[in-house]
């Protein structure tokens, strides 16, 4: 087009007009709208085309997505507003308020945060560290708090995770549909490429570094404060594993295992089932400590390991001899390690722990040691043994 309106072109155009003026007239404004289209036409084309490439430069799969290095301040006193609307709701049981906040809420997560927050005093020094997700208006939150229980001095430091989106009014919630809750018993269906995205903003050196500082913290609470110590492993494990007998939950998952199973892999869907029945992760503190019901601290009270003998014992008419709880100790990390949720590569990943971590150990299940983790199911989890050191030896 534009090799079109040169200058020799032109010229022609002007002796043309001049030595045919009478014809000219009317035919002159036509061709004028003719040029005036066809400049319009090649112009949208041009823009609609480059459009179309800069759409196709700026689409990015969720294969292909990296979050920030560095947490990010967008949206962070509206993020600030919404977590400590959050939280204050749920101390305060008020429903209602948090069926709004964060959504979708399922019955029996109401009915889990009714049972835990009767425990709770206030949840205090709420800290918001953010990352932009892949969709504008989506972020991926962890938040550092300190969780006060009642008749307990010390308070229980604490990292939860949050996936915020923005409605269609302009405001933010939380969706719930990613809380540890619904995560562990998959009440709503999970969306694989939010978990995609979820498990690479665990595994990334800023989250390790984030839940190695609160670990350290939450290790240090406990072992200062037998009162706490007793919150967490005695008091709230019994109030959440008799809410877990009572609730539907276990029903449900018990006939998930059931029907996804054969008749020769009945021992190994009791294991699984042994499990998640100990899954009793916090909404509001899921990957925190105030879901202790692991067997070392719960007393191993399903019917799977609750009076089990031997033949010769019941032979000789004697109990079998009760599980005791491992002895603490120590062990460190040997290299950047990944802590699970379960004693198996198939088991949920919670994240990483970089190398010469410090964490207290309570035993050993199969190739795997039980560690304390405050992102884990009741304060636990597992990490590979062969990746540990004893401490002293």
């Amino acid at each position: 087009m534009k090799d079109f309106f040169n200058k020799e072109t032109l010229d022609n155009i002007k002796q043309f007009c001049a030595e045919n003026k009478k014809y000219v007239g009317v035919a002159g404004v036509l061709v004028g709208l003719i040029l005036i289209l066809i400049v319009v036409v090649a112009g949208g084309n041009n823009g609609r085309q480059s459009n179309t490439e800069a759409g196709s430069q700026t689409e990015i799969s969720v294969k292909d997505f990296e979050f920030e290095k560095d947490y990010t301040n967008d949206a962070k006193d509206d993020i600030s507003t919404l977590l400590a609307d959050y939280y204050k709701a749920y101390v305060g049981d008020d429903l209602d308020t948090l069926g709004k906040l964060a959504t979708p809420m399922s019955d029996n997560e109401k009915s889990y945060i009714g049972v835990v927050s009767q425990y709770y005093e206030s949840v205090n020094d709420i800290t918001p560290y953010t990352k932009n997700g892949l969709k504008k208006g989506t972020y991926f939150v962890s938040v550092k708090n300190s969780i006060k229980f009642t008749g307990v001095d010390t308070q229980a430091p604490t990292l939860d995770f949050f996936y915020i989106e923005t409605g269609k009014d302009g405001k933010l919630f939380i969706n719930n549909v990613y809380s540890n809750f619904n995560r562990t018993y998959c009440e709503n269906e999970l969306d694989d490429d939010i978990m995609e995205l979820i498990s690479k903003y665990t595994a990334s050196s800023e989250f390790a570094d984030l839940h190695e500082e609160v670990q350290k913290a939450y290790e240090q609470a406990i072992g200062s404060d037998a009162n706490l110590k007793t919150m967490l492993e005695t008091t709230l494990t019994g109030a959440i594993k008799q809410w877990y007998t009572s609730s539907g939950i276990a029903n449900l998952k018990k006939s998930d295992a059931d029907t996804q199973t054969t008749e020769a892999d009945t021992q190994q869907a009791d294991d699984a089932a042994q499990n998640s029945d100990q899954q009793t992760t916090d909404a509001n503190a899921g990957q925190t400590t105030d879901q202790q019901t692991t067997d070392a601290n719960a007393g191993q009270t399903t019917d799977q390991n609750a009076g089990q003998t031997t033949d010769a014992n019941t032979a000789n008419q004697q109990p079998a001899e009760q599980p005791q709880a491992p002895a603490e100790y120590q062990v460190v990390t040997k290299d950047v390690v990944k802590v699970r949720d379960g004693a198996s590569t198939d088991a949920k990943e919670l994240g990483l722990l970089k190398e010469q971590v410090t964490l207290t150990a309570y035993g050993t299940e199969g190739d795997w040691t039980i560690v304390s983790y405050s992102a884990g199911t009741n304060g636990r989890a597992y990490i590979k043994t062969e990746n540990l050191q004893t401490v002293g030896q």
